[in-house]
């Protein structure tokens, strides 16, 4: 991406000196950020938007604001650094989650993604090289899949210790703005960039035909909503937690988190019996609170699993990632930390299949319905095609052959389409049977 400015230097230029600075002193606070917001960044980040995205309230697609880009752009730009600049409302849409609740995504206007991206770019820079090797989420080179590795290593290493599970009640939307605008400020001097940080976290949500102020969270689907997630619980929890294993633990301790899904991995059982009881008052103090029903202390490690075998016993599971994680027995003898993916959304995605079939069951072209779900069975081998996880992965794609078998034979055929013929058709359309597994260690 080159940005160019009026100096000669590009815009990428300076972000990447901020970047610089940032790594090079942990105790710098950056005073002149709003001159980084020009129509070359913008325009850059007009380009990167993806033109598929739903449109916000204002109906304005990405094509559609291209026609008088640099117009528009440079109007932008003016009422930014005027602070006239407000965003319109974001509309919200619930998604259904695998327990049954539904998870709030706010869809912004495509301007409104702009001015959100400039920020998310900025803060970036500067608070990429400060976080923690323990943070996963949403960071560049560092995937879902580097984070179980972690924690496999992290577990491996404590023969008879415990882990901390824990989940944040309704994290995103609870995130209190004075206490993540006091975050910022630690860093960040430049009061005209925090306020426009603050006019984007202030964003309304529109719910109906109702217009809801936002005083409290970052809702998921803002382009703003990982950078801001990371940095206040890169304050609330990774840097308060690396200081407290220093000092406050007889033994090691690691910390393996992506976004707000984070497990705690103890040597003794005792510290993690004290963590466990002192960290609700933390997550108060910063206006977070524990999800008590999800979050739990379980023991951990080889000899933990050896002893509770011997007793007729499993050490419990818990949720990381989209996986269950069990212990189980290797052929060496030991025993080490394994995943398997989580039943509900195993079965949610073969609903999701199903469903979609089912709505294109009279289609005319039918090589379209197959592309999309080759697709979506690939994207979910590639994600949960990882060690100890073959049988999960096997049984998903043969329930999708069955459901893809019934479609074909519902599709008003004169005569039922044999199991042969069927696999002659996947084998045409590079139906995944294979893939290659993803080593957690």
């Amino acid at each position: 991406m080159a940005i160019h400015s009026n100096d000669g230097l590009s815009g990428l230029t300076k972000l990447e000196r901020i970047s610089e600075r940032s790594a090079t002193d942990k105790h710098l606070v950056f005073n002149n950020l709003g001159h980084l917001i020009n129509v070359e960044l913008l325009r850059e980040l007009y380009h990167q938007l993806d033109g598929n995205k739903a449109v916000g309230i204002d109906s304005v697609t990405k094509a559609k604001y291209g026609e008088n880009l640099e117009e528009n752009l440079l109007k932008l730009l003016q009422r930014i650094r005027r602070e006239t600049y407000r965003p319109q409302p974001a509309k919200l849409v619930e998604i259904p989650k695998e327990d049954g609740s539904k998870r709030p995504l706010a869809i912004s206007c495509l301007e409104d993604k702009l001015a959100q991206s400039a920020v998310n770019v900025i803060l970036s820079k500067i608070y990429e090289p400060l976080f923690l090797s323990s943070s996963y989420g949403f960071r560049p080179n560092k995937s879902c899949h580097d984070a179980l590795r972690a924690l496999n290593k992290s577990t491996f290493q404590y023969w008879n210790g415990a882990i901390v599970e824990i989940d944040l009640r309704k994290y995103f939307n609870t995130i209190p703005h004075l206490e993540l605008m006091n975050c910022l400020r630690k860093k960040i001097s430049d009061e005209r960039f925090l306020k426009l940080v603050d006019v984007l976290l202030k964003t309304p949500v529109i719910q109906g035909k109702e217009v809801i102020p936002n005083d409290i969270g970052c809702p998921q689907g803002s382009i703003m909503s990982p950078i801001m997630a990371n940095i206040y619980l890169h304050e609330v929890i990774d840097t308060w937690f690396q200081q407290i294993s220093r000092t406050h633990l007889q033994g090691k301790a690691e910390l393996v988190r992506y976004a707000d899904d984070m497990v705690f991995v103890f040597q003794y059982n005792k510290d993690a019996k004290r963590f466990y009881e002192i960290l609700p008052k933390r997550l108060e103090k910063y206006g977070l609170s524990l999800h008590l029903e999800k979050s739990q202390l379980l023991p951990s490690g080889h000899v933990a699993a050896m002893k509770a075998s011997r007793e007729g016993n499993h050490l419990g599971t818990y949720k990381f990632l989209g996986f269950v994680c069990y212990w189980g027995k290797i052929r060496t003898g030991y025993w080490r930390l394994k995943y398997t993916s989580r039943k509900d959304r195993f079965t949610v995605k073969l609903k999701e299949i199903r469903q979609y079939l089912w709505e294109n069951l009279n289609t005319n072209d039918a090589s379209d319905v197959l592309k999309k779900v080759v697709q979506i069975v690939r994207g979910w081998i590639n994600y949960h095609g990882i060690s100890d996880n073959d049988r999960r992965v096997g049984g998903f794609i043969h329930k999708c052959k069955i459901h893809l078998f019934n479609w074909f034979n519902r599709r008003g055929r004169r005569h039922p389409m044999s199991w042969k013929q069927f696999s002659t058709i996947l084998e045409k359309i590079n139906f995944p049977n294979r893939w290659k597994t993803i080593a957690m260690f």
